[in-house]
Parts: structure tokens; sequence; C-alpha cells
């Protein structure tokens, strides 16, 4: 398991770590989960509106297969909605 990982953003580097990432969602009100969801204490966000926190990226700017694909690396629960 990962606790941090480095990644090119749309051109800027960027280093995440498990516990900045749980520091941040503890922060949010979660929203509905429309297709991908992210489990994170507990509690269920979509992977968009984490990553997009834990970054400070804008949602517009990335895709949800390049959240999905970090917060996978930093070995939190995944799933599909249904």
């Amino acid at each position: 398991m990962a606790t941090e990982i480095k990644f090119t953003l749309n051109g800027k580097q960027m280093t995440l770590t498990r516990e900045q990432v749980a520091a941040v969602a503890s922060k949010l009100i979660p929203k509905r989960v429309q297709a991908h969801g992210v489990e994170i204490d507990g509690r269920i966000f979509p992977v968009k509106q984490v990553f997009e926190a834990a970054t400070g990226c804008d949602r517009a700017d990335f895709i949800s297969t390049t959240a999905r694909r970090h917060l996978k690396s930093l070995d939190f629960r995944l799933f599909r909605s249904s």
C-alpha cells in the first residue's frame, strides 16, 4: 500500500498522501455519487469531489479515471454506483 504518490496532472507536479486525502475529506459534506465513489473513513464520496479538494485542481481539468487511479494507489476503496 502506498502512503504517498507523486504524479503530474496537467503539467503540474503533485504529491498526495493518504493522510492528506483523509484530512481533506473529513471537512467535506459528501455529494451524491452518480457513477464512481470512494470510501474514506466510513463515508462515501464521488471520486472527483475528493480528488478536486485534495489537489486543488478544478474537476473540469481531470476525468474520473484519473481520480480513481490515484485514489486507488493510496489504497482507498473504490466502487461504481448502480
